[in-house]
């Protein structure tokens, strides 16, 4: 959600998630709520889900004020309270994209998360002639039909199950609807994969 009026829209739902999740070294469990806001479709949702789930470890906030004139997705800060990573799911604005690769130099890590391959190829392709700090935006996105497939079976409370590796996740989502196994390659694109 690109907007830096977000703290005025209300939520409609809130999506509750009870996650266990591991990866090669360890595997944690703890209780992440979600609140969806006015037109932010599923998808969206289990994007901020996904980013969430990669970057668990330093503890992102969901649609926290940065104090900047946007809003994140999600975002990190360390001890001291500065900001650490910086993530953006979904369409963001080229405006937005170009100011916040500005802003954050190489002290922010700035990701941007699409739902496919396809559009996070578009995306970058939009992007790589036009932001003056193009080094500072990595983008990552999932297998076609993955996002979509979470989000059609999404209920208020979800049970995830989800194993991450370097470039991989697998997800089992368990709710009143039943259980829903996904699986995909995680795909990545920065300007040193490009260059």
């Amino acid at each position: 959600m690109d907007t830096s009026h977000r703290s005025k829209l209300r939520a409609n739902l809130k999506y509750t998630f009870n996650i266990q999740i591991s990866d090669n070294k360890k595997a944690l469990t703890e209780k992440l709520i979600i609140a969806a806001f006015e037109n932010e479709s599923g998808g969206h949702v289990v994007l901020k889900l996904l980013a969430y789930l990669l970057f668990i470890e330093q503890r992102p906030h969901i649609d926290e004020d940065a104090g900047w004139h946007f809003t994140p997705d999600l975002i990190a800060r360390d001890d001291s309270g500065s900001i650490t990573l910086w993530i953006d799911c979904g369409r963001v604005s080229m405006k937005k994209v170009d100011t916040i690769a500005t802003k954050v130099r190489n002290h922010i890590d700035f990701y941007v998360f699409r739902k496919t391959q396809r559009e996070m190829q578009q995306f970058y392709q939009a992007i790589k002639d036009k932001i003056k700090h193009l080094d500072n935006v990595k983008c990552v996105s999932f297998d076609d039909e993955f996002i979509d497939g979470i989000s059609a079976n999404l209920d208020r409370t979800n049970n995830i199950e989800c194993y991450i590796g370097d470039d991989m996740v697998t997800l089992t989502l368990s709710n009143s609807l039943g259980q829903h196994e996904a699986y995909s390659s995680i795909h990545r694109i920065t300007s040193e994969s490009v260059a």
